[in-house]
């Protein structure tokens, strides 16, 4: 007997101009470049598969600065405690926000030209998409805690 339950379309997980879409973080190149990551990466027992723990906030906050700094040329930190975004995932948000904008859903208006202002509610002490925004498309934010 059949199984009852639905098969959801499968979605891409990753915006296809996502930088990382066909590219993933190599951790393996990271902790070469940078030795602050290194001791948060190791591999599986082929060697060949690169990993970090994700539940390691220390191992996901280094990743996260390393990312920025790597591809984006933005130096960053966050003290303990505070929440660590996930660069691939962040960048999502910033091109989804591109294609509502380049839509028709949105009118349009020619008064400030091709300029993108944001405001991010809720910056918090990552601010994550005004820099992701800025680096990637240019946009500029004003960011409330």
């Amino acid at each position: 007997m059949p199984s009852k339950k639905r098969r959801r379309d499968e979605r891409p997980t990753i915006h296809p101009r996502n930088k990382y879409s066909e590219n993933p973080p190599d951790f393996s190149l990271l902790a070469s470049l940078y030795p602050s990551f290194e001791p948060f990466v190791y591999y599986s027992r082929d060697g060949r598969h690169p990993r970090i723990d994700w539940t390691d906030f220390n191992a996901t906050r280094e990743l996260t600065r390393v990312l920025l700094h790597h591809d984006h040329g933005v130096n960053w930190w966050i003290p303990d405690g505070q929440l660590c975004p996930t660069v691939p995932n962040r960048s999502n948000y910033i091109h989804w926000i591109e294609d509502l904008l380049m839509s028709e859903v949105i009118e349009k208006n020619n008064t400030g030209g091709d300029k993108v202002r944001g405001f991010d509610i809720g910056t918090g002490a990552n601010c994550i998409y005004p820099l992701l925004g800025a680096s990637l498309l240019g946009w500029s934010f004003v960011g409330s805690g």
